[in-house]
């Protein structure tokens, strides 16, 4: 089943021809959940466009009635963002290029450059002992914090935990050496590889006061192994 269907195919083939007209480019290629067949309601293009030029830009335009997103970066640019976001565990940049539709007329160094978008997406990633020490203390410290603004200021303890829970459940994926989800699907991903974490998030956003704090200590205790300050060190740096 094709993705070029009306409002899609012609806002990227107008697109494209804004693109042509306003860039000097190696090729492009046309990305996201409207091309992997699962968009929602508020979905757009994204539209990776290999510049011929030694400068990036970012723009989000309308195309035929559908928001779209262009971005504009030369090839040594697109192969920091691989290498970047490997590091970081969110390959979106190769994900773009290894699952999106190359647009005809795109010249070899597109091909390279999607070729290696899978060779990044084919290394597994390895966080160190002290690298998965330091996103527990981040996740920690979130928690610790969320603790002291509970006594004075409600709202900000609520952020505070919500940025924890965050924390936490990117944790799961960071010691099996897994990638990190989109936001959007994080909840679902977590309930493929442990459905007890998933679970204590959904009792976290079902509850206020008390009860969502508990449900975030039981999740931390149950993911990080630890609901509060403990003992680290960093490596050198």
């Amino acid at each position: 089943m094709t993705w070029r269907v009306p409002p899609y195919a012609d806002a990227a083939d107008e697109a494209e021809r804004y693109v042509r007209a306003t860039y000097k480019i190696h090729g492009m290629v046309i990305s996201g959940s409207i091309v992997r067949g699962n968009a929602g309601p508020t979905s757009d293009l994204d539209i990776f466009i290999v510049h011929a030029e030694p400068w990036r830009i970012r723009e989000q335009k309308w195309f035929h009635g559908v928001p779209t997103e262009l971005f504009v970066n030369p090839p040594d640019r697109i192969r920091k963002y691989f290498e970047s976001e490997h590091e970081d565990g969110k390959p979106s940049t190769a994900h773009m290029f290894a699952t999106g539709e190359v647009l005809a007329g795109a010249d070899d160094i597109v091909a390279e450059i999607v070729k290696e978008a899978k060779d990044w997406l084919a290394k597994p990633i390895a966080p160190t002992p002290n690298q998965l020490a330091s996103k527990r203390y981040e996740a920690i410290d979130a928690l610790d914090n969320a603790r002291d603004a509970v006594a004075y200021d409600q709202a900000a303890a609520r952020l505070l935990l919500a940025d924890a829970v965050w924390h936490i459940a990117a944790y799961a994926f960071w010691k099996r050496g897994m990638f990190q989800p989109r936001k959007k699907d994080m909840v679902t991903a977590l309930a493929a590889i442990d459905p007890i974490a998933a679970a204590r998030v959904r009792t976290f956003t079902a509850n206020t006061g008390r009860d969502a704090f508990r449900a975030v200590l039981g999740l931390a205790n149950h993911v990080l192994g630890v609901d509060t300050f403990f003992e680290w060190s960093s490596d050198r740096d």
